[in-house]
């Protein structure tokens, strides 16, 4: 039998029942268009091959759950491709799970700091992909700057 998180034991006893209904699991779940938190799943380095648009380079996918609260969680693969033309993409994840801030300046990416259980809040929209509706990130968003109503002093006023 499968454990809480859905892995499968190399001996446990599984069962075919309700797979062939098309059984909807959470992975496969498109998330309405808007706003959502996410958390960091895995992160794996690699190579890109190079195409139309980049040359061959160094890219890093890195999985995230969006929580869609009672709609449901979508698992995404997102890739970052290492190169100059791509930093603004890179840039603004970093500093949605907080590793970076703007006007830094320069710096090394802390690939080695995205680590399972990071968050962040991004903009998830639909795109066609071999005729099926799948979740895409258009956009991560930086988190929140003001401080909450209760730390502000007022006793100046």
């Amino acid at each position: 039998m499968a454990n809480a998180n859905g892995a499968i034991g190399w001996d446990d006893e599984v069962s075919d029942e309700g797979l062939e209904n098309g059984e909807e699991r959470d992975e496969f779940v498109v998330l309405p268009e808007g706003t959502y938190p996410f958390t960091v799943n895995k992160m794996e380095r690699g190579s890109y091959q190079g195409g139309d648009k980049l040359p061959p380079c160094n890219m890093v996918k890195v999985g995230v759950i969006v929580d869609g609260g009672e709609k449901g969680r979508s698992y995404l693969t997102v890739r970052f491709f290492m190169h100059t033309k791509m930093l603004w993409k890179i840039y603004q994840f970093l500093e949605s799970v907080g590793l970076h801030k703007k006007g830094d300046g320069k710096t090394a990416i802390p690939w080695n700091k995205v680590v399972k259980g990071l968050t962040g809040t991004c903009k998830i929209i639909h795109r066609d992909y071999k005729g099926e509706t799948q979740c895409d990130v258009d956009k991560w968003l930086a988190p929140a700057e003001s401080a909450p109503a209760d730390e502000i002093d007022d006793s100046d006023v």
